[in-house]
């Protein structure tokens, strides 16, 4: 009974977690509209990264196996 009870709660927080990535994954997908982003890959984080892709309503998506980053903005430059 105790297992039931713990594998219950474990998906339900896995569960919880895939839906908060999926909600943060669509806002970054309307900030690259104003913000630089780039596409890197889920297995290899710092060494593969690819342009955005853009759909038709200005959203932006990167291919399978990809995810969106927002890249830090440069401080300006003092004159």
């Amino acid at each position: 009974m105790q297992r039931a009870v713990l594998s219950a709660i474990v998906i339900g927080v896995l569960g919880g977690c895939t839906a908060a990535a999926d909600k943060e994954a669509e806002k970054l997908s309307f900030a690259c509209q104003l913000s630089r982003c780039d596409c890197v890959s889920n297995s290899f984080l710092f060494f593969d990264s690819e342009p955005v892709l853009w759909k038709q309503d200005g959203t932006a998506y990167c291919r399978e196996d990809y995810h969106l980053r927002r890249l830090e903005e440069a401080p300006p430059k003092p004159m």
